[in-house]
């Protein structure tokens, strides 16, 4: 042998501690596989996060706009034209085999071409009837105005024909006033016009009517008693008086039923009657214009009575 010294030498080990040790790696590699495949389906089911709205907001979307296109469809069909409406009912008579006598739709109605509403409109409210108590400042105007205007054309007509002596032209609180004289009228006892007293009243009357306000036409006499076989008393006279000069105004245009006649005889003096002077006075033929009548009048109402 060499010079190897035997002790030295490396003594093979036994084959069981190698066989120990490889069993217990293998263990130990099969121990660390699970854990290895299943860390896989872990990171599988862990997706990434959405980007952009929710899913229910195309649900909330299409709902929305669904409504949106109803009340539209809704506003479209308020109101329909006549004329295609007509024509659609047109086609169903003739489908349903209708007779000319028959009639889906009035012919009395609205003009082609307009619009009806479906939805029928409210009531009109009741206009209540304007009185005095309304409007009394706005009345009170437009009463003071309307006298006013006919006391200026009436002074204005008797200026212009010199009727100073025979008429009068008052503004009282009851109106506005024409006073004419029997003497400037008829004969005394008498009802007959004289023939310059009728052009007299027919131009009164030709300017008057365009008034457009009631008028009364009075008698009024003295207190001497008449005596006469046509008429009783002095109240007849005044009366027949009175209706004397309201034809003429009617005839020249006045409209009939704005014309009132009223006689009083001997019951209103203007003046005593204990003077020829005031019985003078007290025979006469007036015309009235009242003022409670231009407040009917402007209301709307007859005041002609």
């Amino acid at each position: 042998m060499s010079g190897i010294d035997v002790k030295d030498a490396a003594v093979p080990t036994s084959p069981v501690p190698v066989l120990e040790r490889l069993k217990e790696e293998e263990a130990a590699q099969a121990l660390d596989a699970p854990e290895v495949e299943s860390a896989g389906p872990q990171q599988a089911d862990e997706d990434p996060p959405e980007e952009g709205a929710p899913a229910w907001m195309l649900t909330f979307g299409d709902m929305m706009s669904l409504l949106l296109t109803f009340f539209i469809l809704l506003y479209s069909m308020s109101e329909v034209e006549v004329e295609q409406f007509r024509l659609a009912s047109l086609s169903i008579r003739e489908a349903l085999g209708a007779d000319d006598g028959e009639q889906l739709i009035s012919d009395v109605g609205p003009a082609p071409g307009s619009i009806v509403p479906l939805v029928a409109p409210a009531a009109a409210p009741t206009p209540q009837p304007r009185t005095i108590e309304t409007a009394p400042k706005e009345l009170s105007e437009a009463t003071e105005a309307a006298l006013e205007e006919i006391r200026r054309q009436l002074e204005g007509f008797v200026a212009e024909n010199r009727l100073q002596d025979m008429v009068a032209v008052t503004k009282e609180s009851g109106g506005v006033f024409l006073r004419i004289r029997d003497m400037a009228l008829f004969t005394p006892g008498s009802t007959q016009l004289e023939a310059a007293s009728v052009a007299v009243i027919e131009q009164l009357g030709d300017m008057t009517k365009s008034f457009m306000a009631p008028v009364i036409v009075a008698g009024h006499t003295d207190n001497v008693p008449i005596r006469s076989p046509i008429f009783a008393s002095n109240w007849e006279l005044s009366a027949a008086r009175a209706a004397g000069v309201a034809r003429v105004l009617v005839d020249r245009g006045h409209q009939a039923d704005r014309v009132t006649v009223e006689a009083y005889g001997q019951h209103r003096p203007l003046a005593s009657n204990d003077t020829p002077e005031g019985r003078a006075q007290n025979r006469r033929v007036e015309l009235h214009y009242s003022r409670q009548n231009i407040e009917a009048a402007i209301l709307g109402e007859d005041g002609s009575g």
